[in-house]
C-alpha cells in the first residue's frame, strides 16, 4: 500500500513532506490531559489567521492552569466582520491587548507539552497551530489526541447536529456558545466529563470503530466508508503538472472514493490539482485552460498538491 489511511491518518508515498505530522486519535477518556481551543478569521490555516488561543491543563481531572491570549501580528490584524459578530473579537481588541504572535505560539507550544490534546472537532485547531509552530520554529505538534466531538456522534447517533452548543443545550450546561478560546475549553471539558460518566462500554467500541483504516489504492470503498465528508464524492477531477504522488495510484483513490478523473479541463471541472511548484506556472495547458472557464463562469477549483493532501487527510481523521 502506498496510499492508506492507518489509525486516521493519511499516508502517502512521495508526499511525505507535504502532509502536517500530526499525532494519532485516542478514543478514550483520560485523567491528564491539555484542552485547547482556537478562535480564528476563517476556516482555511492557508489563508486565514489565529487571533486567539485559549487552552487549559487539566491533572487528575481537575484544572490546574489555564491560557489565553489574543494574538497579534507584526503587519495584518483585520478581523472580518462576521467573525466579529460571532465572538466579539475586534482588531481594535487584538492591538491593545494581543501579545506578538511568536511569542504566543512559543508560550502555548510549552503550555501544551507533551500532553495529549483534547478539543471538539480538534482537527480544525491542530491545523492552525501545527502551522503557527512550525512557521516560527517551535517543536513540531505531533501530540496525540481526543477529539470530543467523535464521542458526540456515537452519544446522540440519531441527531442531524452535534455542535459544541448542541451538546452544552442537551446537557444544561448553557444556552449560548462563547466562542471564545477559554470560555469554550472549559466548555468543552464539562461535555466530555459528563460522557465520561455517562458513556456505556459498547458506546467507546463504537466509536473506537469509527477511526478510519482503508487501503484507498485497492479497497472497494462503500458509500458508509466515505460518509458524507468526502470531499470527492460526485467531483470531477484532472491532475496535472508534476505531483509527488503516483498519479496513476492516484487516480485509483479517486475513483475509489466516487470521484470521476477528466484527461483535460472541461467547463464542469471540480478540481484542477497541481504539484505546488505548478500552481503559478504559465505554462501549464490545464491551468491556463482553467483560467479561461473561470472567466466565463466555470466553478473550477485550483488545488495545490499540499491543499489536497490536507483536504485528504481532515477527511481521514473525521
Amino acid at each position: 500500500m502506498s496510499i492508506f489511511v492507518k489509525e486516521g491518518v493519511l499516508y502517502v508515498s512521495g508526499s511525505e513532506d507535504k502532509l502536517r505530522h500530526k499525532g494519532k486519535e485516542i478514543v478514550d477518556f483520560l485523567s491528564d490531559y491539555t484542552l485547547i481551543d482556537i478562535e480564528t478569521t476563517g476556516l482555511s490555516p492557508f489563508r486565514d489567521r489565529v487571533t486567539e488561543l485559549g487552552g487549559i491543563k487539566v491533572r487528575n481531572g481537575k484544572v490546574v492552569d489555564k491560557y489565553s491570549h489574543l494574538i497579534k501580528y507584526p503587519q495584518k490584524n483585520t478581523v472580518p466582520a462576521f467573525i466579529t459578530k460571532l465572538n466579539g473579537i475586534t482588531q481594535e481588541m487584538i492591538e491593545k491587548d494581543g501579545i506578538p504572535v511568536k511569542k504566543a505560539i512559543h508560550d502555548f507550544r510549552g503550555f501544551i507539552g507533551e500532553d495529549i490534546i483534547i478539543g471538539y472537532n480538534i482537527n480544525f485547531d491542530l491545523n492552525f497551530v501545527y502551522d503557527l509552530a512550525k512557521k516560527y520554529g517551535e517543536p513540531e505538534l505531533n501530540n496525540n489526541y481526543v477529539d470530543v466531538l467523535r464521542l458526540a456522534r456515537v452519544f446522540y447517533p440519531k441527531e442531524r447536529h452535534n455542535r459544541l452548543l448542541d451538546c452544552m443545550q442537551r446537557i444544561g450546561i448553557a444556552e449560548v456558545e462563547q466562542h471564545r478560546g477559554l470560555d469554550d475549553s472549559l466548555d468543552t471539558k464539562k461535555v466530555y466529563d459528563y460522557f465520561k460518566e455517562n458513556f456505556a462500554d459498547e458506546m467507546l467500541t463504537t466509536a473506537k470503530s469509527k477511526v478510519k483504516n482503508f487501503d484507498l489504492v485497492n479497497d472497494k470503498l462503500q458509500a458508509w466508508d466515505l460518509g458524507f465528508r468526502n470531499p470527492l464524492n460526485l467531483k470531477k477531477v484532472v491532475l496535472s503538472g508534476n505531483p509527488h504522488f503516483d498519479i496513476i495510484e492516484m487516480k485509483q483513490v479517486i475513483n475509489n472514493m466516487n470521484g470521476q478523473i477528466q484527461d483535460e479541463v472541461n467547463s464542469d471541472t471540480n478540481y484542477l490539482i497541481m504539484g505546488d511548484h505548478d500552481f503559478f506556472r504559465h505554462d501549464n495547458e490545464d491551468l491556463e485552460a482553467a483560467r479561461q472557464y473561470i472567466k466565463n463562469g466555470a466553478k473550477i477549483k485550483r488545488l495545490s498538491e499540499s491543499f489536497f493532501l490536507s483536504m485528504l487527510d481532515d477527511w481521514a481523521r473525521s
